[in-house]
């Protein structure tokens, strides 16, 4: 008899390790294959190596998995992966539909990906994303990419904004503390402001034609980047004056760092060892129907500079302290 209580406990014991297991086998699968991503993209073509402090908080249905004590303090210890240089301590506890983030602010489940700067932490922040099954609950699509590698590239991009708290972040503060702009402060702001203005827009999308124009063959066409440079400015000479004066820094600081985020979901979505998929349709698929303003033309801007200079060259100067704008970088190599 008490072998056969054994037997049922030892029974008991291992549905419970591989329910634990099942629980975590998205997590594991879903964060190992998007921190290989990002490796790819950082390590093997910008030719970084190392990487700035980040807290992690992914979720799913059920669970939040989190590096930070703030966010699943109780949690139960359970395996992750590493990043880099980054050793990272995972726990797992159930959200009841509420995250608490690394900055101590509460927010409901759903669809948001992001990174932040954890205050007065010296630069360090956290990211935070859904699981894919919550992607695919809530029904995200990509006709041109897939689920999977539309959600592999937003991670790539905003995890790349956790790298830039030091440098493009600082600045982006400065700004935000200086100015009122009677609407949200974002990467959005230019297209809240400007976008029921047709005179602005008409000219915005001159300037973001010329600049794929300029690429289109495969080659740099360099008379439609100084057209779509020369539309630039006078766009911002012309509208960017008296309460919007800052915002001619602004753009330049969000086309960079969203150009980026798009830039580098893109060069892993046509890597052989990544998405795999044709330039053209990874473009297509990066620029989603030309929505968003900054990275649609940030995206464009980046694939010009990759056409002047190599990734690994000019990398270096978009993360870590240093706050180079993808325009200025534009301006110095067509020279």
């Amino acid at each position: 008899m008490r072998k056969i209580y054994f037997l049922i406990i030892l029974f008991i014991f291992q549905l419970k390790i591989f329910g634990q297991q099942d629980a975590d086998g998205e997590f594991n699968r879903a964060t190992s294959h998007w921190f290989s991503a990002w490796t790819l993209v950082y390590k093997d073509i910008y030719k970084i190596n190392t990487l700035q402090p980040v807290q992690f908080v992914f979720f799913d249905e059920k669970y939040i998995y989190s590096t930070s004590s703030i966010s699943v303090g109780n949690g139960e210890s359970i395996n992750g992966p590493t990043l880099l240089n980054l050793k990272l301590s995972w726990k797992r506890a159930l959200h009841h539909d509420t995250l608490t983030l690394p900055d101590r602010t509460k927010v409901p489940v759903g669809i948001l990906s992001f990174a932040s700067e954890i205050p007065d932490s010296n630069h360090q922040s956290f990211f935070v994303m859904p699981l894919p099954g919550f992607w695919k609950k809530a029904g995200i699509q990509s006709k041109e990419l897939g689920l999977d590698n539309l959600i592999t590239g937003v991670f790539i991009h905003e995890f790349s904004h956790s790298q830039q708290m030091e440098s493009f972040g600082t600045k982006i503060t400065q700004y935000e503390k200086k100015n009122n702009f009677g609407t949200e402060f974002s990467d959005d702001i230019v297209q809240n402001i400007f976008s029921k203005n047709s005179e602005y827009t008409d000219l915005y999308n001159y300037e973001v034609n010329s600049f794929y124009n300029s690429i289109s063959d495969g080659k740099l066409n360099k008379k439609e980047v100084l057209k779509g440079l020369n539309f630039m400015e006078r766009r911002q000479k012309n509208y960017f004056k008296n309460q919007y004066r800052s915002l001619s820094e602004i753009d330049d600081l969000f086309l960079t760092m969203e150009g980026l985020g798009q830039y580098s979901m893109y060069l892993w979505l046509i890597d052989p060892k990544g998405g795999k998929i044709d330039k053209n349709i990874a473009i297509e698929g990066v620029r989603r129907n030309k929505k968003w303003w900054s990275q649609d033309e940030g995206f464009a801007l980046f694939l010009i500079l990759e056409r002047l200079r190599k990734p690994g060259t000019w990398a270096k100067t978009m993360f870590g302290t240093k706050t180079a704008t993808v325009t200025e970088l534009i301006h110095s190599n067509l020279r």
